[in-house]
């Protein structure tokens, strides 16, 4: 009964049936493959799929009252907690699967598949669903729209020109890619850039509300999973959820790679579609929380803060730590046109967020969820 209490708690009374469900159905097909049974391998890694992702958004739901009590506590703005806070604490599970990939794996264009499929979600899939939940047409910040879309779409060129200019012509005639320290100092400098540009809209939003009282907070904390007394307790959970988003991580990509091995699937398009939901749901938790409590702009940059931190953090940090182990990190990634897809769905976030007078309506949302269906068809049938 001690051990099921705190499980029963993470994962909430409407979700812990399904979760031990999954859990068990995981478990009769190990078995069951253990036995040499036909098609349990296949049960098995899609339940572990369907389990990690399942604990990966369990763990971001405790980042909502975590980020918020921040939030609340420096007084910052909803878009600028959500571009760096929640960007920062929900990058995580791509983070690790650039490590994994990476380093472990030895298979960095896993982690670039995976990061660009995250953000084609990201960018597609969160806006629908925040804007199908929310109650009337979502009204936009032109922050999030001048500042944070159009970072972003920056940042998705930058990836580009680091898959294309930095490939070599080997003697045997094939063109490989291998990033070391400069593209690193590059991705993180533009994230030094990116957060400066934060700090001075801070500033001055601080100036606009010199003396202003603090506004109270509309959230019903009995809908919050935990109870955050003190900024220390704030960070000791997100630090706590990061550990446990890490190990699920690991789960979710050795599944991934085992499920596409059986089906003769491309870990590159296993990355792309798979492991990048499933490292997304963080993220979509985190917007629609935003989205149902009305802090739209909160919803929307966290959308851009999560991307250009997966791109710009997630991407460098790995290349770094690979250079003390092995030197350069080859990118054996073919697939360099699914970029243009991301900058084509990034244009398309961007007009949708910007035309009707900064509104998504539900029909704009529907649009954006069609298209992300379309290209990951259209990816997997091709094999891209």
């Amino acid at each position: 009964m001690t051990v099921i209490r705190p499980i029963r708690t993470f994962f909430g009374e409407h979700m812990y049936k399904e979760a031990m469900g999954v859990t068990g159905l995981a478990l009769a097909a190990w078995l069951a493959h253990r036995q040499g049974i036909g098609g349990a391998a296949h049960v098995l890694w899609v339940s572990l799929i369907v389990l990690s992702s399942l604990v990966i958004w369990r763990a971001g739901d405790f980042f909502a009252p975590a980020s918020s009590f921040i939030q609340n506590h420096h007084n910052l703005p909803q878009s600028i907690k959500a571009a760096v806070i929640d960007a920062v604490a929900s990058s995580f599970p791509e983070f690790c699967v650039a490590v994994i990939a990476t380093i472990q794996l030895g298979k960095a264009e896993v982690g670039v598949s995976t990061i660009i499929g995250s953000a084609l979600y990201n960018v597609l899939v969160i806006p629908a669903a925040v804007g199908l939940v929310a109650t009337s047409p979502i009204k936009v910040g032109k922050d999030v729209v001048w500042r944070d879309n159009v970072f972003y779409l920056a940042v998705v060129g930058l990836l580009y020109i680091m898959l294309t200019q930095f490939a070599e012509l080997q003697p045997s005639g094939e063109v490989q890619t291998y990033w070391g320290l400069g593209v690193a100092l590059i991705f993180l400098g533009t994230y030094l850039l990116y957060v400066f540009w934060l700090q001075r809209d801070y500033r001055k939003y601080q100036r606009e509300h010199v003396g202003e009282p603090e506004p109270e907070s509309d959230e019903d904390e009995d809908e919050d999973p935990i109870k955050i007394t003190s900024e220390g307790g704030a960070w000791m959970w997100i630090a706590g959820m990061m550990i446990l988003m890490g190990l699920s991580t690991e789960v979710l990509v050795t599944s991934a790679i085992n499920l596409g091995d059986l089906l003769t699937i491309s870990p590159v398009v296993m990355g792309f579609v798979i492991i990048a939901a499933g490292t997304s749901v963080p993220d979509t938790a985190l917007s629609v929380i935003s989205a149902q409590r009305g802090h739209y702009d909160a919803a929307i940059s966290n959308v851009f803060g999560s991307n250009i931190f997966d791109i710009c953090i997630c991407l460098s940090v790995p290349v770094l730590i690979a250079l003390t182990i092995s030197g350069e990190t080859l990118i054996d990634l073919k697939q360099v046109e699914l970029v243009w897809a991301l900058i084509g769905a990034t244009l398309l976030s961007f007009y949708f967020f910007w035309s009707k007078n900064y509104t998504l309506s539900k029909a704009k949302a529907g649009i954006m969820g069609l298209t992300y269906l379309m290209i990951v068809v259209y990816v997997v049938s091709s094999g891209a």
